[in-house]
């Protein structure tokens, strides 16, 4: 583990703030944005993991800001990547022109393809998503045997991609500065099939939506978060029968919060017995 420059947090204005970090740009340096991971999340392994899934990001070719260097603050982690001006989430913008919310839905379907066709190869930073979902699923304590040994029949199934899945695919994380695109938040970065990807939007944008703390992270409504899926899956795909997909996604929604759970344990025994009902009930609509 390697001993990161220190900042110094009086050079830097603080311009943003997040559950589990802040961000601060400096006129000392131009271009660049200062971003602190807080709380568990800052420890360096943590860290070390988000900026090398982003570098490769940007390496590969992917429309994402440029990676500089980690850093810490005391005993919390950073980095110094791109300052992107002018930037707003397509989130936002949904939630600001929700009139406007089929075309941003389309706009992320179009460079969702572009991602999904994007080749990488597995590292120490970049897993494989199926031997990624096996682990999860071999340590999981969200499921049965039986479902266990149903749900990882469900993963040996998935075609072998070797094609660049984001890993946290929403609408928070595609930004619009001017006319361009940029990905963020990319340290889930995977290898693997596109409906992965697809399934983590789907449980967001549609099993999710009646949660008011993903309401507030999205800034939509239920009705537009809904919408938001319904026209990104028909951009998406080219087919109109939505409900299809959805019964399609079942099971890979049940695997993403798996996967999830597993890259962001909590001991909570409450939110464990939700967990375990809503794969449950969601397992006995496939």
């Amino acid at each position: 583990m390697m001993n990161y420059p220190q900042v110094t947090l009086s050079e830097w204005t603080q311009v943003g703030e997040g559950y589990n970090g802040q961000a601060f740009v400096s006129d000392a340096h131009p271009g660049v944005m200062l971003k602190l991971v807080r709380r568990e999340m800052g420890s360096a392994c943590k860290v070390e993991q988000e900026f090398h899934a982003a570098k490769t990001a940007y390496e590969i070719g992917l429309p994402t800001p440029r990676m500089y260097e980690i850093v810490r603050d005391g005993a919390d982690h950073g980095y110094l990547c791109q300052s992107i001006e002018g930037k707003q989430s397509v989130s936002r913008l949904c939630a600001d022109h929700p009139e406007h919310i089929p075309g941003f839905a389309a706009m992320m379907a179009e460079y969702g393809h572009m991602l999904h066709s994007t080749p990488v190869e597995v590292s120490a930073y970049v897993p494989s998503m199926k031997d990624l979902l096996l682990q999860a699923l071999a340590a999981s304590p969200l499921v049965t045997a039986g479902r266990r040994e149903q749900l990882t029949s469900v993963v040996r199934a998935m075609p072998d991609e070797r094609t660049c899945l984001h890993g946290d695919f929403q609408p928070g994380n595609l930004l619009l500065a001017g006319e361009k695109l940029y990905w963020i938040d990319l340290g889930w970065l995977a290898q693997g099939w596109y409906m992965m990807d697809l399934a983590h939007l789907y449980k967001m944008m549609v099993e999710d939506s009646a949660i008011p703390q993903v309401q507030d992270l999205t800034h939509m409504s239920r009705e537009q978060m809904i919408g938001f899926w319904n026209a990104f899956a028909c951009a998406y795909t080219g087919s109109d029968d939505v409900e299809a997909l959805n019964h399609m996604l079942l099971p890979y929604a049940v695997l993403d919060v798996i996967r999830t759970f597993h890259l962001h344990t909590r001991e909570n025994p409450a939110l464990l017995d939700f967990l375990r009902t809503w794969i449950e009930n969601t397992l006995s609509r496939t």
